[in-house]
């Protein structure tokens, strides 16, 4: 019983791992190249202008996801109480002190709301742990309290067992219909990105991909898997040169890449489906588009920039496959489109950045305006009043600052699509770690904290 409980919450967490980029662009994180920037490799995926004259190759993968804080202590929280089982002398449920451990993990969440009296009952009714027997905002009495459990047969510690039992096998009713009420579904986005090319002296080649996946916890039907899996991959080159002794760099780029998506949900017990079931169970598309744009530097440390994205380029999305699943997909060749079709889609990036050259401290400050042209476009077609307008714009602007220290040590911040960013990184000769925290606006008006989505990226780039 104890390994079924690790496996349970284990497979209640790989979700959050699988997939760490958004669909069809990266996000950006505080140390992304900004649109008026001189970003090496990484700009050819932001303003192709930012590569001109420079060279390198780069290695990057990156892990993140979103989510509420609530969905974290809850997940944390279990885990934390399946741990305790474990680790109790290789006795799991057999002595009191393993429920003695466990139950500090289920005090935590009971104080900060995420579970009730009535959830708490459907694990320990009818003994001196249930919610009329003990005080569960007191650590120090549930303790006590669970170190003083009746054993052997009818005892305490049976009816516990039973009851944990019954959540693996789903006849503990009681507990679902307890955690539907207070927790819900639990959800994560989950994204993940690799990146991988080379720059020699302005011309660039790239090879990405990205994926999105939505995780959940159904409660109700006790059920757990991915609710959505999007996917991209693709390939992309381009090319930057200076003009007027570098004050004027222009740039042109261009991307091809296969999209792929689930059409249904898809749980844990099921998931061969996906990979090779039966027909129907993906959807597919193609995107490509050429970009071209522009960066002057008025002075070494001030920059102005401004793309075009897809001046001509066609996404089409969510196309019918009759393949058996993604392994059907691969094998019949269907990253190999028939003909390309042309859809006029283009928008307008646009940016300003300040990046003097101090001696052991370099900072860097930008600010960029993303699909200008999208975001008039939205405005008009929903008749915005001027305060919806302004809370529309915050989609489409990135704001921040970092600071390279000694060449090695980077801290920054940045607030873009709804998000407060805070990050940190290594770039120690040629490998670079960057970590990233952020939470989302809504912070500023919320009730709790618990109610407020929530982050992480991991990077990891290897560059020469």
């Amino acid at each position: 019983m104890k390994k079924s409980i690790l496996i349970t919450l284990m497979l209640m967490i790989i979700p959050a791992v699988l997939f760490a980029g958004t669909l069809f662009e990266d996000r950006k994180k505080t140390s992304d190249p900004y649109v008026s920037d001189r970003g090496g490799f990484n700009s050819i995926f932001v303003n192709p202008a930012g590569m001109a004259g420079q060279s390198g190759f780069e290695l990057a993968v990156s892990a993140g996801g979103n989510t509420t804080t609530n969905d974290v202590k809850l997940l944390m929280g279990m885990a934390d109480m399946a741990m305790a089982m474990a680790d109790s002398g290789g006795t799991g449920l057999t002595e009191p002190e393993s429920i003695a451990d466990a139950s500090q993990a289920l005090t935590e969440l009971y104080d900060s709301g995420i579970i009730n009296d009535a959830l708490l009952d459907s694990l320990f009714g009818g003994t001196a742990l249930d919610s009329g027997s003990v005080d569960w905002s007191d650590p120090v009495a549930v303790q006590v309290a669970a170190e003083g459990l009746s054993t052997g047969p009818a005892s305490e510690m049976e009816t516990i067992e039973t009851n944990l039992g019954g959540v693996l096998d789903g006849s503990n009713g009681a507990f679902y219909t307890a955690l539907d009420q207070t927790v819900g579904e639990v959800s994560i986005d989950a994204v993940a990105s690799l990146k991988t090319g080379f720059l020699i002296k302005g011309f660039g080649l790239g090879v990405y991909g990205n994926a999105v996946g939505v995780s959940f916890l159904d409660p109700v039907n006790q059920n757990f898997g991915l609710e959505t899996i999007h996917s991209e991959v693709g390939a992309i080159t381009g090319f930057g040169f200076n003009l007027f002794e570098g004050k004027l760099a222009l740039g042109v780029s261009g991307n091809y890449g296969v999209l792929m998506k689930n059409t249904s949900p898809v749980s844990f017990d099921n998931f061969t489906s996906l990979l090779g079931g039966t027909a129907g169970t993906i959807s597919y598309g193609y995107t490509w588009g050429v970009d071209i744009g522009a960066i002057w530097r008025p002075t070494p440390s001030i920059g102005v920039g401004v793309v075009f994205n897809d001046v001509v380029g066609y996404t089409e999305a969510d196309m019918p496959y009759q393949a058996d699943g993604i392994e059907g997909f691969i094998m019949q060749e269907a990253f190999w489109i028939d003909s390309l079709n042309y859809r006029f889609t283009m928008d307008m990036d646009m940016g300003v950045s300040w990046q003097p050259d101090w001696r052991f401290v370099r900072p860097r400050m930008g600010l960029d305006l993303y699909n200008v042209i999208g975001y008039s476009r939205a405005v008009a077609d929903n008749g915005d009043t001027f305060g919806e307008a302004m809370y529309r714009s915050l989609e489409h602007i990135r704001v921040g600052a970092e600071f390279t220290f000694f060449d090695f040590l980077k801290v920054g911040g940045q607030y873009y699509n709804h998000f407060v960013s805070v990050g940190a990184g290594l770039d120690l000769l040629f490998l670079e770690l960057y970590g990233e925290f952020k939470v989302s606006d809504e912070a500023f008006g919320a009730d709790t904290i618990g109610d407020v989505p929530i982050g992480a990226d991991l990077t990891v780039r290897i560059h020469f």
